[in-house]
């Protein structure tokens, strides 16, 4: 059943379909307290961030892939996993996981609507073999998440090779194919252009005069990767400062200094291409609070120093706030001096779970002067899982039987929520260093920004990676919460509820951004159902609609009108976080990128096969979101009077009027994006570019007249019929050399009555898909009784997938597939989260031998 927005009263326990809570007690952990609060202002302080958790409550996302990296015309199987961000228990509370895919240039070209069963789900995205090869962007998130910001939504960025088979004869085949034909077939990127970035970042946050501390580095090319860089600070003389530094891990490292007051400094930075550049250090205060934070075995030692004003009074006790994911620990107040002698705690890993500790210092007013972040890591990061196949070497279509077992470092079993993905040795080694669960969970989901090669940390800790992680936690920011958020007297907005079903929601708002009050909507749902349904939206213009089934995709019209009647409104439907930013950096260089070639190989044989197998042969569907672009369809005629050449039709054509989001008021360049292969538009509008295979700005005709698109960036789509796109030599007849855009107006069609005016503003159709059903990973059965087993096995690259696989309480479990055709080493891995909420991963190898002829 249908429920509809309420329009008053506080959303303390349902709002509109989301089940928000009012309190959560309990759900934090408080230690180190003896004083009453009123006694012991530090106290006070950790008993609001326990409220301000207990309010939030955040979730995190983790999704589990067959693979690191894939080829177009692939699959990407993946396994979600929804927790509470604090203990990393599986979440009840969200009902529906979100799952989009994003292209290089940060265009949504696939979307999945998950149920979520026990904080799990299961779903696939079939890679168009149209699609450009690049890195693309693959984002989960929950509804509630979205309260946190666009920065709390569970990203990975990958690896999509070109594998189009139709681009690469010599694959079909079946020979091998070499690796230069390979980079005939990719596409041509932009070389990296800009200045790197270099940036310095004082521990605690801010240099102080006299002080000594340590400064942080980070530098990065403009294509967002670390670099190598050395150099010097020097002072507002040049002279140098203190030694010289060089980065360690992907363009990260530190140094140490002692600030002069009233000095600037700056670093002469020797970049990979030889130059030097100068950037600037931290201003230097005359006062303030200077944290350090060393470790020392299994303690941290925490110095606090203070540098004030001349004869001025000195200030009270400074106080320390640790916590990590909510577990909560003051330590004692300590009385500071003002002549930089420093204060000092020691401060036990053992008291704190895995994960980072963000340390906070207080003044006396309680008022926060000093941040840092560590990491704790006492034994391992993650259950050990132990795979044990029957035996080490198969044969073509063999049985392999794998037993898991689960344990902690103690050796107690453990039941535990895991994926299973048995991927070809080179396919699963693509991006060694890339996230994993244990990443995920304990590191990066917890710090702003993006983290390169996260896997690394943990992959094979030595003293290297350990100092490497402190830099990198030197110079990424704490993103969980800001101070001045949890100490005010009110508390952010939760804008989003926990979604137990699929739901409908948006806003209201004028031909700008400001949300209408009041609003009168009007809900027709004319599929599955016939509904019909009026509403009125809440204070900021916002509307949500909950209670679909979620079997099938629903087909729903909005109509919006002011309270007092006007219509001159926009209805913006909710469709997920925001999209911005640079475009994805380029694929690496296969040079440099081991077993590119043979992975391009084994996916170009798998496809070929698997379009042998199919009854259409090699016709496939392609489809990018909500497509609406057909090779022969000729939705303008070759005759029409519109045409500037008669005749000469386009191969690519956008029906704008099949697109239920082209009846709103966006604007038609905001349409074609992402819904053309090779079309490139960027931008916000009304200042919109727009690029065909990245030739420069293409020709635009309007009706058969030329014009530029400063004009284009001002039609509404809801006036469009349809467009042409000519690409490459398509568009020679035009003259012109970066392709042509062809948009046909409804008012200039010869039959174009005034019926068809467009939606009336205020009125917007929408396609609601369904809860997504996940595909069945195909898995043949070899062997008596079994009769139809295949004459191929197309499975090359990924062997076998299970989502959804469990250990019982003796942290037992067992499973069966078979080897296919091809031969060579493979990977058992799976990646889970236990009952207690434990990162866990395990891998094992085998061995297929080539059939014997």
């Amino acid at each position: 059943m249908l429920k509809k927005i309420a329009t008053n009263g506080r959303a303390s326990k349902r709002w509109a379909g989301f089940w928000v809570p009012a309190a959560a007690a309990g759900v934090l952990a408080l230690t180190a307290f003896r004083l009453p609060a009123e006694d012991n202002p530090i106290r006070v302080i950790a008993e609001k961030l326990s409220a301000f958790y207990a309010r939030t409550l955040p979730e995190k996302v983790y999704l589990h892939l067959d693979r690191p990296a894939y080829g177009t015309g692939e699959t990407i199987w993946l396994s979600g996993y929804v927790v509470d961000a604090m203990r990393h228990r599986p979440d009840t509370l969200s009902k529906v996981l979100h799952v989009d895919l994003l292209s290089p240039q940060r265009r949504v070209v696939a979307r999945r609507t998950l149920r979520l069963v026990g904080g799990r789900a299961a779903g696939d995205i079939e890679l168009s073999d149209s699609l450009d090869a690049g890195i693309y962007l693959l984002r989960a998130y929950t509804t509630w998440m979205r309260n946190a910001g666009p920065g709390f939504v569970f990203e990975r960025q990958l690896q999509v090779w070109p594998a189009d088979p139709d681009k690469t004869p010599a694959a079909a085949s079946g020979g091998a194919t070499p690796a230069t034909p390979a980079l005939k077939a990719m596409p041509r990127l932009a070389p990296t252009v800009g200045k790197p970035d270099v940036q310095f970042f004082a521990e605690g946050g801010t240099l102080v005069a006299g002080l000594s501390s340590v400064v942080s580095f980070k530098a990065v090319a403009a294509n967002g990767k670390g670099i190598a860089v050395s150099g010097q600070v020097l002072d507002e003389q040049n002279k140098p400062v203190g030694a010289a530094f060089s980065a360690q891990h992907v363009g990260m490292g530190r140094l140490s200094l002692v600030p002069a007051a009233g000095q600037r400094y700056h670093a002469r930075v020797k970049l990979p291409d030889g130059t030097s550049t100068d950037y600037p250090l931290p201003a230097v205060q005359a006062t303030g609070y200077a944290l350090h934070v060393a470790e020392a075995g299994d303690s941290y030692t925490v110095e606090a120093r203070y540098r004030g004003v001349p004869g001025a009074p000195v200030p009270g006790p400074v106080m320390l706030l640790t916590e990590v994911r909510g577990f909560i620990i003051g330590l004692v107040p300590k009385p500071i001096t003002d002549d930089g002698k420093p204060v000092t705690w020691t401060v036990a890993k053992a008291r704190y779970p895995n994960g980072i500790l963000h340390f906070t210092l207080f003044d006396a007013q309680s008022t926060a002067q000093a941040e840092r972040l560590a990491f704790v890591l006492m034994g391992q990061p993650a259950l050990r899982v132990v795979l044990t196949p029957d035996k080490a070497a198969y044969a073509p279509h063999d049985a392999v039987h794998v037993k898991v077992t689960v344990a902690d470092a103690a050796g107690q079993p453990m039941a535990t929520h895991l994926s299973v993905t048995v991927a070809e040795a080179g396919a699963a080694a693509l991006d060694p260093t890339g996230g994993n669960v244990v990443s995920s969970l304990l590191l990066t989901s917890d710090l702003a920004g993006y983290v390169e090669s996260p896997g690394y940390y943990f992959q094979n800790p030595t003293p290297e990676t350990t100092r490497a992680l402190d830099d990198l936690l030197l110079t990424q920011g704490w993103r969980r919460y800001v101070w001045k958020e949890v100490l005010g007297p009110k508390p952010p907005p939760l804008f989003y509820g926990f979604e137990q079903g699929i739901t409908l929601f948006g806003q209201v708002t004028g031909m700008g951004q400001t949300g209408i009050p009041s609003s009168q909507l009007t809900f027709i749902q004319s599929k599955p159902v016939r509904n019909v349904l009026t509403a009125t939206t809440d204070a900021s213009g916002r509307f949500l609609f909950s209670g679909f089934p979620g079997r099938d995709t629903s087909l729903i019209t909005l109509q919006a009108r002011r309270a007092t009647g006007g219509s001159n409104v926009i209805v913006r439907p909710d469709m997920g976080p925001p999209t911005l930013g640079a475009p994805l950096p380029p694929l690496p260089p296969v040079a440099t990128t081991s077993g590119v070639a043979e992975y391009l190989r084994r996916s170009r044989q798998q496809q070929v096969q698997e379009r042998q197998g199919r009854p259409e042969g090699e016709i496939r569907n392609v489809q990018l979101a909500n497509v609406a672009v057909t090779g022969k369809k000729q939705v303008i005629a070759p005759n029409d009077t519109r045409r500037l050449y008669p005749g000469v039709v386009a191969n690519t054509i956008v029906d704008f009027t099949d697109i239920p989001a082209a009846q709103s008021g966006m604007s038609a360049l905001q349409i074609l994006q992402s819904r053309v292969a090779g079309l490139t538009v960027s931008g916000s509008p009304p200042n919109m570019s727009v690029q065909i295979r990245g030739s420069g700005t293409p020709l635009f005709l309007l009706d058969g007249q030329r014009t530029d698109i400063d004009f284009i960036n001002t039609l509404p789509a809801n006036q469009i019929e349809a467009v042409e796109v000519f690409k490459g030599t398509e568009g020679a007849i035009f003259g012109s050399s970066g392709g042509v855009i062809a948009i046909y107006t409804k008012r200039a069609n010869k039959n174009y009555k005034g019926e068809d005016k467009g939606p009336s503003p205020g009125l917007i159709t929408i396609k609601l898909p369904g809860y997504y059903q996940a595909r069945e990973f195909y898995q043949p059965h070899y062997g008596a009784p079994v009769m139809n087993a295949p004459a191929a096995d197309p499975r090359r690259l990924t062997l076998y997938w299970d989502p959804e696989f469990s250990t019982d309480i003796a942290g037992k479990g067992e499973f069966i597939f078979n080897t296919a055709d091809g031969s060579g080493n493979f990977q058992i891995s799976t990646e889970g989260i236990s009952l207690n909420g434990d990162p866990s991963r395990g891998n094992a190898s085998i061995y297929v031998a080539p059939k014997s002829r």
